[in-house]
């Protein structure tokens, strides 16, 4: 274990940096275990900085020469970097290094997949590479030379010239080392071009191994989708004469936005009907947009320091949300959102994880690329377009990108923006981004004389350092219905800015009925005693599709939750009522119906459990929720074969809303039917399937009621070639597991000859999804938690990102009871003790332990 106490970094104490750089020539010479790295840099000091030696990041590097204006040099060489003295005047910096890519299994800075040559410098990469200063404050230019035997050669910018075995390319956009990006193997092209408003023409390729070209026509028709929406919608257009993207299979994210190379992992790129789901198709789509919107938000304009990694980063997935929310439908992309926080951030916020938006100390800043930096951020960018309006909006965006293109930004910049803009004061706001935690809304009411009042408390939690909360600015957006839910008062923005605040609609015939924090309008929780009828009414009658949608969930929440603290029992017939009304409302989109099928997940049960004192069984929440389920199926017998058949798709296959849509809720049924039907009608389904999404979901269904062993084996044998589809293989034997069988099913894959425990997306496939599974995950015998352990002690020398990141599957240390606590801790301990653990994974083990 390495002692990490004396590296945290803390964001107070940023300096700028003592050096700057005008420009940077490498010479990069391929080999797969002796790289040549040579690199010529344009050095001059900062005049913003007091003189400081002279001192570049580094690791990993064996350095051959290094020399200043010519002159050889004997720099002080360490493990993380190297000092050497310099004029305190502008000089060239030469050095010449060694690497070697086929070893480097961490899948940082240049490494080799399955034969290609490709980088992953964000946060910190480009110091495996070469030395210098890998921090994103420092801006240059890069001319970069490739000399391999391969026939594709690529990097970032335009290409300049090439020849046998070399290629040369230029970036003339100023760029942190993190958005470097080398790639060198045996691709092949899908070609395209788009033509930007301004009349420029942009060649666009899509670079693949030639086995998978034909999963390349729905990602190249997603990026230019992407390229005309930023236009349209923003005004920014492409900026080179060349938009790259290459997929490669080992990759430890979704993707990588480096200026003009675009590098995806192979499962967020590729993709065709006969082995791609609907939701992969969605996917794919958001991922290639949000990279290609990171050419405006988080190219041209970086983050100074990682702190800021938000400012990028949720500014991007809000634009990405946007982009998916236009073209599929706001309302479902709406509540899709909203189910990320509630399952996935807020359990993060409540737990030993927690930390704000933008952290004020990290040690290993790869730990921070979370659902609370990215999703959480997004919505305080929604939060801040709500509170200064659609104009305000544009007007804001424009002057943030007009002050800062070119440089390194910072949140205060961000916001400044805004407040310059629209005259707003954001001082409050920025609370947001410096507290951890979930707001929690108390919210009362009362009505007398015309006179309706809505009284609302805010607090927030204590979180790890932060015990005292002062007052957030929350965007509330609210609603008033009356009997018969017409609107009496449309949808109205609230500002909820002190602990206690009262609102005040007066001119009311009668009490109307609140519709609350309408499309999702903050990332708080609402407490407010509301009777099953309130939410029924709401359900059937709100006209804000988020808060309809929530009615009907929170009617299956309370349920659930009154069934599992009296150890179960029937549901509600109201509850199973409102569903059956909504079910057959053909009106409703078929995939706001699914979400309305679809009852609140094991964590948010979880999560509202210990918020309220009681300590959750995951034994018990799964047993509840599988009670609640038959009871559905059988109450709604009648209408499901005939709603399932109603679903049914007989055009062509197409990933668009519609047919998506009804493929959505012709599966969520399929689950309940098969609970009547012993799996007919998904047998049926899976053997007539022709798309990836009516097979794998008639395999889950399947799987789901315990006929699924025959189906699995037919899949595997028509799959099994597919590393893509394997991984789908893999993770749904899985998730369709019986709790009492999941982690003997993950053990049993993990001697699979599919699982290769090197690749993230394999190892993801079975332990991730192992971790995911509640009730399998957290068996009372700690079984779940040795096994996970015993995967990242083995993981962690080879990946230590991804290693890390699985770590947080023990976020919920402290909510269980005491067995599971003991045997949680005993696990993360096993972990703690491994020898010569990486800084990664022993930040994210002390800060569970704490």
């Amino acid at each position: 274990m390495q002692d990490v106490a004396a590296s945290t970094i803390h964001l107070a104490d940023y300096t700028v940096p003592g050096w700057l750089v005008d420009g940077v020539h490498l010479t990069v010479r391929l080999a797969p275990h002796a790289t040549r790295v040579l690199s010529r840099i344009a050095f001059r000091p900062n005049p913003d900085s007091p003189p400081v030696p002279f001192t570049l990041h580094g690791e990993d590097l064996r350095l051959i020469h290094a020399a200043i204006d010519g002159q050889p040099v004997t720099p002080v060489v360490t493990p993380t970097g190297l000092t050497c003295d310099t004029p305190r005047s502008a000089f060239v910096w030469e050095a010449e290094v060694e690497i070697a890519p086929a070893a480097n299994t961490a899948l940082e800075g240049l490494y080799m997949s399955n034969g290609i040559y490709c980088t992953q410098c964000e946060a910190e990469g480009f110091r495996k590479i070469t030395y210098y200063p890998d921090r994103p404050d420092v801006m240059a230019v890069f001319t970069v030379r490739i000399e391999g035997d391969t026939p594709v050669l690529l990097s970032n910018g335009d290409p300049v010239a090439q020849g046998p075995g070399w290629a040369e390319w230029h970036d003339p956009w100023p760029k942190p080392a993190y958005l470097f990006a080398l790639v060198a193997g045996d691709l092949v092209a899908h070609s395209d071009s788009f033509t930007t408003l301004d009349g420029r023409c942009v060649a666009l390729n899509l670079w693949v191994r030639a086995a998978d070209l034909d999963k390349c026509e729905f990602g190249m028709g997603a990026l230019k989708r992407a390229m005309a929406w930023d236009e349209r919608v923003y005004g920014l257009a492409y900026d080179l004469s060349v938009f790259n993207i290459v997929a490669v299979d080992d990759f430890n994210m979704g993707a990588m936005e480096n200026k003009g190379l675009n590098i995806f992992n192979a499962s967020a790129v590729l993709a065709s009907p006969e082995t791609s789901t609907d939701a992969d198709f969605r996917r794919i789509e958001a991922i290639i947009a949000h990279e290609y919107f990171h050419n405006w938000t988080g190219n041209r304009i970086t983050c100074r320091d990682w702190f800021q990694l938000c400012l990028k980063e949720g500014l991007t997935v809000f634009r990405d949300q946007q982009f998916t929310g236009d073209l599929h439908g706001h309302a479902v992309k709406r509540i899709e959102d909203a189910l990320v926080m509630r399952n996935r951030q807020f359990q993060e916020d409540a737990g030993p994880l927690a930390h704000p938006v933008r952290p004020d100390r990290f040690v290993e800043i790869n730990n921070f690329y979370t659902v609370t930096v990215y999703e959480k951020g997004a919505e305080l960018v929604g939060m801040l377009k709500r509170l200064v309006g659609d104009d305000g909006w544009r007007a804001g965006m424009d002057l943030y990108v007009a002050r800062h293109d070119g440089h390194a930004a910072t949140i205060e910049d961000w916001l400044a923006a805004f407040q310059d803009a629209t005259g707003r004061d954001l001082t409050q706001f920025m609370r947001w981004y410096e507290q951890a935690g979930t707001p929690r809304l108390t919210v009362t009411d009362d009505y007398a004389d015309g006179i309706y009042r809505l009284h609302i408390a805010q607090t927030t939690r204590a979180t790890p350092d932060q015990p005292d909360k002062p007052p957030l600015h929350i965007p509330v957006a609210i609603g008033l219905l009356d009997d018969t839910g017409a609107e009496v008062v449309p949808t109205t923005l609230l500002e909820v800015t002190e602990a206690q605040q009262t609102f005040t609609f007066d001119g009311l015939s009668a009490r109307p009925v609140p519709s609350i924090l309408r499309d999702f309008s903050a990332p708080v929780i609402v407490n407010r005693t509301v009777d099953a009828a309130e939410r029924a009414f709401l359900l059937a009658h709100d006209t804000d599709p988020f808060n309809r949608w929530d009615a009907g969930r929170n009617l299956a929440r309370d349920m659930a939750l009154r069934l599992i603290r009296t150890g179960g029992g029937a549901p509600d017939p109201g509850y199973l009522a409102g569903l059956r009304a909504t079910l057959t409302d053909d009106t409703l989109d078929p995939a706001f119906r699914a979400l309305v099928l679809t009852l609140p997940a094991d964590n948010d049960l979880t999560i509202a459990l210990a918020l309220d004192g009681t300590v959750p069984d995951p034994d018990l929440i799964h047993r509840v929720r599988e009670d609640i389920r038959g009871a559905i199926a059988c109450d709604l017998t009648d209408i499901l074969p005939d709603l399932y058949a109603a679903q049914q798709v007989t055009a062509p296959y197409a990933p668009d809303a519609s047919q998506a849509g009804r493929r959505r809720l012709g599966n969520a049924v399929l689950m309940l039917l098969s609970l009547t039907d012993d799996g007919a009608a998904a047998q049926a389904q899976f053997d007539a399937a022709t798309n990836m999404t009516q097979s794998l979901a008639a395999l889950g269904a399947l799987l789901s009621v315990g006929r699924g062993a025959a189906a699995a084996q037919a899949f595997h044998d028509r799959w099994q070639h597919d590393r893509l589809v394997m991984n789908k293989w893999l993770a749904i034997q899985i998730a369709m597991a019986p709790p009492e069988q999941a982690v003997a099913i993950t053990d049993a894959l993990t001697r699979h000859p599919a699982f290769d425990w090197g690749n993230p997306n394999r190892f993801r496939s079975v332990l991730g999804t192992l971790a995911a599974h509640p009730a399998g995950f957290h068996r009372a015998d700690g079984s779940g938690y040795a096994l996970l352990a015993d995967w990242l002690i083995r993981l962690d020398p080879v990946n230590p990102q991804t290693t890390a990141r699985m770590v947080s599957a023990f976020d919920g240390l402290g909510r269980f009871d005491a067995g599971r606590q003991v045997a949680m801790r005993t696990a993360l301990a096993r972990i703690r003790q491994a020898p010569a653990l990486s800084r990664d994974t022993t930040e994210m083990v002390n800060r569970l332990l704490r």
